[in-house]
Formats: structure tokens, C-alpha cells, sequence
């Protein structure tokens, strides 16, 4: 679970008027807690059996593994499209950068990173030289995924960058989803942006930034950011990966009226959303016939499961939950996910919320601790603005009671 109560939903992309909810860190420090065991990395190989030699992040990721900032695994493998957690993030940056200490970070460090977790050191370093920030109650979270626009703000802040032409019309420029850029990463992906730094594959228009980093993107913006401090050679322009850095042929402040577009200027709705950041759930709402509800009704909050949520459960379970004699039955448990009105994060409050199910789910909030549970499961992002509603994204599928699975039709 994460701390999010503080946030406000009333943040915008400046002109923009936009707001997307993000886990926001604040740095706060504990007694440590138990953690999982360390992920079996290998030594920096150049040549991964798993990257092709036309593979679009190749130079990036062979690069940084020649200078064993990143490594492989035991197998001879990169796994470029394996989603990165926060542990693995810091690791990266303090192998990447030697900034100077910031701030401090007491002994005892995170209550969730003891002092035996394998990449203790590269929190400690990433957290004191200012990139990456910790949450509420002392917690790190290092095993949750980091989402491309919460990396990008680490690099902006642990550099020192700062934008120097206005956010708003940076981001518009650039990208086609503007729009979705949380609050709080406006104005460092806007300094990303300026300094070449953000890397968008395939559409170099396209940020995604609430996607979770991929271990290909993360070679990708740290190579990027290596190049902005002078730390190595900016790639040549023959080389194909360059043309998928943002900027890099149309640099930030020299672009004319004919190079300027125009971005959506409101947020998506529900629907539409859930194409984009929750795709087993999109896919769900469509075969359930309730995509026109979600892209039309409302306003609604909807408790998204992740894709890692969905694939929990039994594959043979989702496969037929998507078969069409099952329809009503999944319809029944999407609707359980889904709450007239909306109701953010910050106006949530413990106890029963009626659901489009006619069952209701429970909610409870940990004051103390900044954090929000619905029945059995935890909100890992909250405030994902809609058009029409608002979306908490939660760790778990949210089962209706007395629904039996085991009955499900082939």
C-alpha cells in the first residue's frame, strides 16, 4: 500500500488543466523490515542472446553494460522488456552518477529495506544525492514498478535540471499525451525534455508516462542523461535508436509554428484510459459490453486492477472470464470495481461504498500511515483523472462475495 492522502486532485499541467494522480514519494525514515531476497543478476555482458542486433535500445543497453552500469542475468539474458522496480532504479542511478550528498539518511534507513536487501547501498546513495525520494511511514517500496514518468522526475531532480522555457507549451510540443503527465512530473520531464533526455519508443511523440519502466527504456534515459553531464558520447546520427530521442533533431526552443502541435487538452475517459494503462482491463470492460458505459456514462471512481493484478489469477480463469457464455458473470465483477459519483483519493473515507455490483466494497484508510485498502487489496496509484471519473488502480481483482468461479462456463 502507498502513501497518497496529501495529494489534492486539483493539480493541473498549468495551461494544460489537467490532472493525473501519481504516487508521489516523500522521504521519511524508520526501523527496517524484512524484504525479499536479492534478484540473480549476472556481470555486464555486451552481447545479450536476448537483444538482437537490430533490437531499438541495443546501443543504449551495450553501452551502460560496458561500463557495468547495468548488468544481465546468470542465463546471458537483458529481459530489455522486463518491467523495473525501484530498487533496481536506484541501483542504476548510483552506478551511473556520483553527485554529491543532498540530504541525509538516518541509520536505521527504510523500515522495508533492512540492512541485508541487495540493493540497500544503491537506495541509500540514490535517496541521499536527491533522485529518488522514499513514502510515508519510512517505507521505500523497492519492489514496486516505477512508472516511466516517476524515473524521469528521479534523473530531473538528482541532476539539478530545470526548465527554462514554459512546461506547458515544452510538453505540448512534444507530446501527444501531454495531458497524462502527473502534477508532480510536469516541470522535471519538461527539463528532461529540454536536455534530450526522454527516449520514446516506438512513437517518439508518445511519453506514456504512467507506463512502468522497462529495463531497455531505463539504459535508454540513463544513457541520455550521461550524455547531458558530458559522461559519454552522444549516439551518432546514423544510428536508429537516435531518432527515437525526444528533441534530438527539433531541439527544445528552436521549433517553428509548422513543428508545434497542439495536444488533447483534456484528460481521456474511463475507457479510453484503461486502453492505455490497463490493457487486461480494457480488454475486460469490451468483452463485459461495458466500454460504451465507461466511455460515455457517469461521472464514476473506478478501483482499476493492474495488468500484474489480472495476471494472478488462474490463466485458465481469465481465459474464460473473456469467453462470451461467461459475459454476465465477468460484467459482475467489473461492476464491483465501479462507484457512482467521483470520489478521489482524498475524499474517500473508511466504511462501506455501494458499487454498480449492488454489493459494496470496503474501504479502509491508515491514517498514521497514509494508506488506502479496498477489501483485500491496496490502491498503488491513486487519482488517475478521467473525463469522466477518476481511477485508483489497485494490486488485486476485487471479487464480488458468494461468487464461485469454479462454475464458470467453458
Amino acid at each position: 500500500m502507498c502513501s497518497f492522502l496529501r495529494w489534492s486532485s486539483g493539480s493541473t499541467l498549468l495551461s494544460i488543466a489537467m490532472t493525473i494522480g501519481a504516487m508521489v514519494p516523500i522521504a521519511i525514515s524508520a526501523p527496517a523490515i524484512a524484504q525479499t531476497a536479492s534478484p540473480s543478476l549476472s556481470q555486464s555482458v555486451e552481447n545479450f542472446s536476448d537483444v538482437a542486433p537490430d533490437y531499438w535500445a541495443r546501443p543504449f543497453i551495450q553501452a551502460l553494460a560496458q561500463r557495468n552500469i547495468i548488468t544481465g542475468f546468470p542465463n546471458g539474458t537483458f529481459r530489455p522488456e522486463q518491467p523495473v522496480e525501484r530498487a533496481e532504479f536506484a541501483a542504476m542511478i548510483a552506478n551511473a552518477f556520483e553527485q554529491n550528498q543532498v540530504r541525509p539518511l538516518g541509520d536505521t534507513g527504510f523500515r522495508d529495506v533492512p540492512a541485508d536487501y541487495w540493493a540497500v547501498s544503491g537506495i541509500r546513495e540514490a535517496f541521499q544525492t536527491g533522485f529518488m525520494q522514499g513514502y510515508g511511514g519510512g517505507l521505500f517500496l523497492p519492489e514496486q514498478p516505477i512508472p516511466r514518468a516517476q524515473a524521469l522526475t528521479a534523473i530531473a531532480r538528482g541532476l539539478r535540471l530545470s526548465a527554462k522555457e514554459t512546461p506547458a507549451n515544452t510538453l505540448r510540443t512534444y507530446y501527444e499525451d501531454a495531458g497524462w503527465i502527473p502534477a508532480y512530473a510536469i516541470n522535471p520531464i519538461a527539463a528532461t525534455t529540454e536536455a534530450n533526455i526522454v527516449v520514446n519508443y516506438p512513437n517518439v511523440r508518445t511519453l506514456n508516462p504512467l507506463k512502468t519502466l522497462t529495463r531497455a527504456e531505463a539504459a535508454a534515459l540513463l544513457y541520455q542523461a550521461l550524455v547531458q553531464q558530458g559522461g559519454v558520447e552522444p549516439l551518432a546520427n546514423n544510428v536508429a535508436a537516435a531518432n527515437y530521442i525526444v528533441g534530438r533533431n527539433n531541439p527544445v526552443g528552436q521549433n517553428t509554428a509548422t513543428t508545434s502541435t497542439t495536444s488533447t487538452t483534456e484528460p481521456g475517459d474511463i475507457y479510453t484510459l484503461s486502453t492505455l494503462n490497463f490493457t487486461t482491463l480494457s480488454s475486460a470492460f469490451k468483452a463485459a459490453g461495458l466500454a460504451n458505459i465507461l466511455r460515455n456514462g457517469g461521472p464514476y471512481t473506478v478501483f482499476a486492477p493492474t495488468d500484474k493484478a489480472f495476471a494472478a489469477l488462474p490463466q485458465e480463469t481469465l481465459s474464460k472470464l473473456l469467453q462470451p457464455e461467461n459475459k454476465e458473470i465477468l460484467a459482475r465483477i467489473l461492476r464491483y470495481h465501479v462507484v457512482p459519483g467521483e470520489i478521489t483519493a482524498n475524499e474517500l473515507n473508511g466504511g462501506e461504498l455501494k458499487t454498480l455490483a449492488n454489493r459494496p466494497i470496503n474501504v479502509k484508510i491508515n491514517r498514521e500511515s497514509n494508506q488506502i485498502a479496498v477489501n483485500d487489496a491496496s490502491v498503488i496509484q491513486p487519482n488517475i483523472q478521467a473525463s469522466n471519473g477518476v481511477i485508483h488502480a489497485v494490486d488485486e481483482v476485487l471479487l464480488p462475495p458468494n461468487l464461485d468461479l469454479n462454475k464458470l462456463g467453458r
